[in-house]
């Protein structure tokens, strides 16, 4: 079901384990920026807003509810778990994928090496994580924002607490003007790491457009005003 597929922890950035003050504390932050009304003379720049007031809603309406955010949690963990597997199948099945020899196969999988734990499990999450930022990258050098966005995703989904991540989704969002989503992830990368030289640059990247936006609606609405003026002098 397309409702299980997004992230919706993501779409409003917050944790998993958000409560739910946080979680409506979140949502209106988002949707106060969001709101088409905020660019009643910008067509494009209101299209987009429509949508991602649109997402950030429905990512409200699902995990603010308890019983809705228990079934959707309950998919995510069955999913995960099924990747996960995939994942090592398909690790075994190519081995030359990560360029790893047959000892170093051995030390992550728990299935080849009979140990069990987090460690393999960690390991392999980055192996594949990485994979899917370097695809993310060529994507976004060739405009494919949406797939990008996706390979992104997937790779926050295995490892959650790498900034190298958040920063990539970030740029993503931010090549395709949606900055406040940008910022969101700038902001998650900086909870993970505040020293982190990368989202600081991101950030003030973000922060010169939005003010830059910001200025140009000023200077367009102000065009409209003195026109509407010299309209209404002549009637």
């Amino acid at each position: 079901m397309q409702e299980f597929e997004e992230d919706y922890y993501a779409i409003l950035g917050v944790e998993e384990t958000a409560t739910a003050q946080e979680i409506k504390k979140a949502y209106l932050k988002l949707a106060k920026q969001l709101h088409p009304d905020r660019y009643p003379n910008d067509p494009d720049q209101r299209a987009r807003a429509q949508r991602e007031f649109a997402r950030v809603t429905r990512a409200h309406d699902m995990i603010s509810d308890d019983e809705r955010r228990a079934e959707y949690n309950a998919v995510r963990i069955l999913k995960r778990k099924k990747e996960q597997q995939e994942n090592l199948d398909a690790l075994e099945s190519t081995k030359v994928d990560f360029d790893l020899s047959e000892d170093e196969i051995k030390a992550i999988s728990p299935r080849q090496s009979g140990q069990t734990g987090l460690v393999g499990d960690e390991t392999i999450n980055v192996k594949w994580a990485n994979k899917h930022l370097v695809r993310a990258d060529e994507l976004l050098k060739r405009r494919r924002y949406q797939e990008a966005e996706t390979a992104m995703k997937e790779a926050i989904r295995l490892c959650p607490k790498e900034p190298r991540y958040h920063n990539k989704l970030a740029e993503i969002y931010h090549a395709r003007g949606w900055n406040t989503l940008a910022m969101t992830e700038v902001q998650t990368a900086l909870r993970i790491d505040p020293r982190d030289a990368e989202a600081r640059t991101l950030e003030a990247r973000i922060k010169n457009t939005v003010k830059t936006s910001d200025a140009n609606s000023a200077k367009k609405k102000g065009f409209f005003e003195h026109l509407k003026e010299i309209l209404t002098k002549k009637l």
